[in-house]
């Protein structure tokens, strides 16, 4: 099904992970992709991990997508890319606001301030700045889909809110950025999505239920930042692809505001995953909330 015919969509961090993924998977639902991210590459010999790779697998599939360079934590970058997409294309429909960078690595007191800063920058500026840029033809075409990629560490993966005992990996990990920077993002879309409803134009966050198994979840495995042990249901990239298909397809006026979990949603509506290419997909897709 060719759901997002003739749709111009966005995908930021399209270069790898889950990005990448969701960008192929609109692709392959009838979008004209723009994949943006600080990794471009060469497209005469396109390399893992740039936006050369991603957009060499939608048009050997026959799609259309068109690598731009983005740095997210910039806001001259964020700028310069919307004004150059809007002048080439002339409109935005759909915006995937996957870029973002996690701020492992240091407990709050020990964590510079520049770090912790730059984590808000990427998580909640950065998605905010391209919102505001795509709205004023969203508003005016009255038409628009915004779909923000949050985490669990927001809220089912966060600390204990009842208070000890903690995790070590709570405890020790220096989540608190990410954490707080995704909760801001869920909160901030929810606002959103109040202020544009009957507009014509949703506004949803989705999370994976759990860890996506992208090549940089197996780099941090590799580099003893996360455990295998704590990835007890590990998700494949294309369960989050699908179910940000699904809320950019989504009716505006009833599915807006939500903060979403990949295969929990897709169950809801009863959608199954499909491959990049929308074919068939053979991956187990988890369903139930992963109690770290």
């Amino acid at each position: 099904m060719r759901e997002l015919e003739g749709k111009i969509a966005i995908v930021t961090g399209a270069s790898r992970g889950i990005g990448e993924a969701a960008a192929e998977r609109l692709a392959s639902a009838g979008a004209t992709v723009i994949a943006a991210a600080r990794s471009v590459g060469d497209e005469a010999d396109p390399k893992l991990d740039t936006l050369a790779y991603t957009i060499a697998q939608i048009r050997g599939r026959g799609g259309e997508a068109y690598a731009y360079h983005l740095d997210v934590a910039k806001a001259e970058s964020r700028a310069e890319f919307m004004d150059a997409v809007l002048e080439r294309f002339g409109r935005v429909d759909v915006l995937v606001n996957n870029a973002g960078i996690a701020g492992y690595g240091a407990v709050t007191w020990e964590m510079p301030d520049k770090h912790f800063r730059r984590v808000f920058e990427v998580d909640v500026f950065g998605p905010r700045d391209l919102i505001a840029r795509a709205l004023p033809g969203m508003m005016e075409r009255g038409y628009g889909r915004i779909v923000n990629v949050s985490s669990t560490v927001a809220d089912r993966a966060a600390p204990n809110p009842e208070g000890p005992p903690f995790l070590d990996f709570h405890r020790t990990t220096g989540i608190a950025a990410y954490a707080s920077a995704k909760s801001a993002l869920n909160l901030f879309t929810r606002a959103l999505a109040a202020e544009l409803h009957g507009k014509g134009i949703s506004a949803n966050t989705v999370a994976p239920v759990n860890s996506v198994m992208t090549r940089g979840t197996r780099d941090l495995v590799a580099a003893g930042v996360f455990n295998l042990d704590r990835i007890k249901a590990p998700e494949d990239p294309e369960t989050m692809a699908e179910a940000i298909l699904a809320l950019c397809v989504a009716d505006p006026d009833v599915t807006t505001g939500l903060t979403t979990y990949s295969g929990q949603y897709l169950a809801q509506i009863g959608r199954p995953v499909r491959g990049r290419d929308g074919g068939a997909f053979d991956g187990k897709v988890t369903v139930a909330s992963v109690n770290y």
